[in-house]
């Protein structure tokens, strides 16, 4: 009987410890939630003071402050314009160089011819004639030169030049005197005369001017005796023609 009342005392004792350890372990959370709360407060403290020393440039005073601003904005526009140049230096560099061309050297045949008619009416013609085949340019000259001194006994048309030095005579809109054919631009003539002669020289394989005779008289005096004019005609046309082909 004395063991069991001991026991019931002994009860009430325990549940007391219990109650008092709970509470102590609900104190020490407490302490602990309390000392995290003062560190956020702090830590949150710190962050909002260096927010603020950003925002006014720390110490700085105001007046400063915005000096040093003007003087940062400063330096970045001349950083950008110095970049933007060397970037438009860099582009200039790799821009390839352009290439100079030179005139094209004229050819001894050119030389010569040019200087055979300079001064003569027909050397505002030497472009155009020049451009045709070498054999087709030393007949346009040589009977140029027989026809009409090149250029200065020529066909005329209300008293203006038929631009025609080779006594061509084709049926045309426009005639000129003695019967031959007017042109209207020295471009004209050549190109006209030329393409004749290019018959007679490529396709008829004529390459002198003995051969060349059928320009004054036609075929009919290709293969006849010759008359004491066309010989003329053909030692004239040769003189200038044989000149020209030692250039070749």
């Amino acid at each position: 009987m004395k063991k069991q009342k001991t026991a019931k005392k002994i009860k009430p004792s325990v549940k007391a410890k219990k109650t008092s350890t709970i509470k102590k372990v609900k104190v020490l959370k407490s302490a602990k939630s309390l000392k995290v709360a003062v560190k956020t407060a702090k830590a949150t403290r710190r962050i909002r003071r260096v927010k603020k020393d950003m925002l006014s440039l720390g110490n700085i005073k105001p007046g400063h402050g915005r000096v040093l601003l003007l003087l940062l904005m400063v330096i970045g526009m001349l950083t950008y314009m110095t970049v933007s140049r060397l970037q438009s230096l860099n582009e200039v560099e790799n821009v390839p160089a352009v290439q100079t061309v030179q005139p094209k050297e004229k050819s001894p045949l050119e030389k010569g011819i040019a200087e055979m008619v300079d001064g003569y009416p027909i050397e505002k013609m030497m472009p155009y004639i020049l451009k045709q085949n070498p054999k087709t340019a030393m007949f346009l000259v040589a009977i140029a030169k027989k026809e009409s001194a090149w250029g200065k006994r020529k066909p005329v048309l209300d008293g203006q030049d038929c631009y025609n030095y080779w006594g061509f005579r084709l049926k045309a809109e426009k005639m000129g005197s003695g019967g031959h054919t007017c042109f209207d631009t020295p471009k004209e003539a050549v190109e006209t005369v030329a393409e004749r002669i290019d018959q007679l020289v490529i396709e008829e394989d004529i390459d002198t001017p003995s051969d060349m005779i059928v320009w004054k008289c036609g075929y009919g005096c290709q293969d006849q005796p010759k008359s004491i004019s066309e010989k003329k005609w053909i030692n004239d046309v040769d003189f200038y023609y044989s000149a020209m082909n030692e250039y070749l």
